[in-house]
């Protein structure tokens, strides 16, 4: 391999896959060629400096993790441009690939993988880490021994961030279908070990039916689903399945964080009883699920309490929007009381309707530079079109526009360009003493053009199918 001489210190014998976030590859130390590991070079590095720190901290903070059957990294390490993970070798195939050669998947087969993937997620959840990933493609199986490792700890991209990829093939098919309804960003619960937990119950449900418990090519289709779709029961896809075991499933798919197993622990616990169960009379008695589930953590119910009025209102003007009216609504009140809790409420009709949702945050005009200089980041676009005293994030708005099909994404462009033009919208900054500066409505919508057009070829970059 030509890369093979790139790198000062090991040796890249073999190219394995690549993703939207890395290249994969088999290598070994030239110091020591009979130890065979696994380098992962990241892609994106743009604010490298960030990234970096934050990787290894994620690195330091796995080494808790004493479990062979966790692959958790080795080490970071720079090569001149090239940034890569260093990860110790397992040698299994993922487990989309091993199901993929089997022509019928025995129970005790399924079983042996099942208890093995909930008793590692036991350990890690006990040295407090959350996996986040889920997958058929993270988690690998010795075909012979049906012995199960758990990889890909770490990502240094955050689901909910890259709203950028969310119409890649690859990364709907291979992620967005693992994903927990609390990942998508979509409703006010925190990402916890529950979160694992609804992945792997997906992971299951494929495992003993042969299709996903949703399935759409359309990414915001496919959010709706995780939110708000029942899936089919397992048993009725595939009648080989227990009963038993479809209920537990749909125990690890439930919307609500609060309703899944609240620990790996109580899930391996009734995993075994069926297993045990099933070899030893080929049938599984029902039982009642979770007795022996427990949890030292405060679980918190995401259930949105006292504000029915409120979001009834929010919702109804949302379907007038939805039926072509132009509306607008402004919730105000006291930070922390729950505005943007009321907010949320939005999702998911928003998805059902194939909308889009833009955050941002704004702060007081009257801020002082020592004050804005030390409690939000700066955005150049902004400032330099004139704007010092309103600051917001606006990177999500930018690369929701840039990553949509091409019709759409110029449909956007004129849209946001016409408005952007427009000396209404001038003037309605400068009623609340907002002076534009030198540059006017037609260089602010150049500054946002080249932004835009900055994040196409981010974007275009980027636009590799994950294998």
């Amino acid at each position: 391999m030509k890369a093979a001489q790139k790198l000062k210190n090991y040796i890249l014998s073999e190219k394995l896959g690549e993703s939207l976030q890395a290249v994969v590859y088999k290598a070994y130390l030239k110091e020591q060629p009979e130890l065979p590991l696994i380098l992962k070079q990241l892609k994106f590095l743009s604010g490298w400096a960030d990234l970096s720190r934050y990787l290894r901290q994620k690195i330091e903070r796995l080494k808790v993790l004493r479990d062979k059957r966790s692959c958790t990294p080795l080490a970071m390490e720079s090569d001149l441009e090239r940034h890569f993970i260093v990860q110790p070798w397992f040698a299994g195939n993922t487990l989309d690939a091993w199901s993929e050669g089997q022509k019928k998947l025995a129970l005790a087969d399924f079983f042996s993988i099942a208890c093995s993937m909930a008793d590692i997620l036991r350990v890690v959840h006990e040295a407090g880490i959350v996996h986040g990933g889920i997958k058929p493609h993270n988690i690998l199986v010795q075909a012979e021994t049906l012995s199960v490792c758990l990889t890909d700890f770490i990502t240094p991209l955050d689901i909910r961030d890259i709203s950028h990829f969310i119409y890649d093939s690859g990364f709907v098919r291979g992620t967005l279908a693992y994903t927990s309804p609390e990942q998508t960003g979509r409703i006010n619960h925190r990402v916890d070990f529950t979160t694992d937990l609804y992945s792997l119950g997906v992971v299951f449900y494929e495992l003993l039916t042969g299709r996903l418990p949703f399935l759409s090519t359309d990414p915001l289709e496919l959010i709706h689903s995780h939110l708000a779709e029942i899936e089919p029961v397992a048993h009725e896809c595939n009648p080989s399945v227990p009963s038993q075991i479809s209920e537990i499933i749909a125990k690890l798919l439930s919307k609500s964080p609060e309703r899944r197993y609240q620990s790996a622990g109580g899930l391996l616990a009734d995993l075994l009883r069926c297993r045990d169960e099933y070899l030893a009379t080929n049938a599984i008695i029902p039982f009642q699920l979770g007795l022996l589930d427990s949890t030292k953590r405060i679980i918190f119910i995401s259930k949105m309490v006292g504000r029915k009025a409120e979001a009834d209102l929010i919702l109804d003007e949302y379907l007038q929007v939805t039926q072509g009216a132009f509306l607008s609504v402004f919730v105000s009140g006291l930070s922390g009381i729950g505005k943007t809790r009321l907010i949320q409420e939005l999702q998911k009709p928003l998805v059902e309707h194939r909308g889009y949702f833009t955050s941002g945050k704004m702060r007081a005009l009257a801020v002082s530079e020592d004050v804005r200089s030390s409690s939000l980041p700066d955005v150049p676009t902004f400032r330099e079109a004139g704007f010092p005293d309103v600051v917001t994030t606006n990177w999500f708005g930018f690369s929701t526009v840039a990553a949509l099909p091409p019709d759409l994404a110029k449909r956007w462009e004129s849209e946001i360009g016409t408005a952007l033009k427009s000396e209404q919208v001038m003037a309605a900054f400068a009623k609340i003493g907002v002076r534009p500066g030198a540059l006017g409505p037609e260089g602010y919508t150049s500054l946002i053009k080249g932004e835009l057009a900055r994040w196409k070829e981010v974007i275009a970059a980027a636009n590799i199918k994950a294998d």
